[in-house]
């Protein structure tokens, strides 16, 4: 069983530069040292999308006859689903900050 995960936290992404008392980078010297913030989500997505694709294959397969053991597409389909509420929470946790940010008095 592989394990899923979203590795967001482990990039490191254009925020800032915690060597120079967190002033803010420019955006062409964050693009040259890390991944940016929609490059990681664009990539978790597809992820996502893979493992949606690869238990609808194992599903598809089932059906077929051409799977001995179920407990491959049970796992499969489980793998996906959890991705999918997990990128579902990430999202809606973003869409809440961006919010918060907007109803921000300048």
């Amino acid at each position: 069983m592989s394990v899923v995960t979203l590795n967001l936290l482990d990039r490191t992404l254009p925020f800032g530069d915690e060597g120079k008392g967190g002033a803010v980078q420019k955006k062409d010297e964050g693009a040259k040292s890390g991944t940016t913030f929609a490059a990681v989500l664009k990539e978790s997505m597809e992820n996502v999308n893979d493992l949606q694709h690869v238990a609808d294959e194992k599903t598809r397969k089932l059906a077929l006859g051409e799977v001995n053991d179920i407990s491959e597409v049970v796992v499969a389909a489980s793998e996906a689903e959890m991705s999918l509420r997990l990128f579902m929470e990430i999202r809606n946790k973003l869409v809440d900050a961006y919010q918060q940010i907007a109803r921000m008095p300048v």
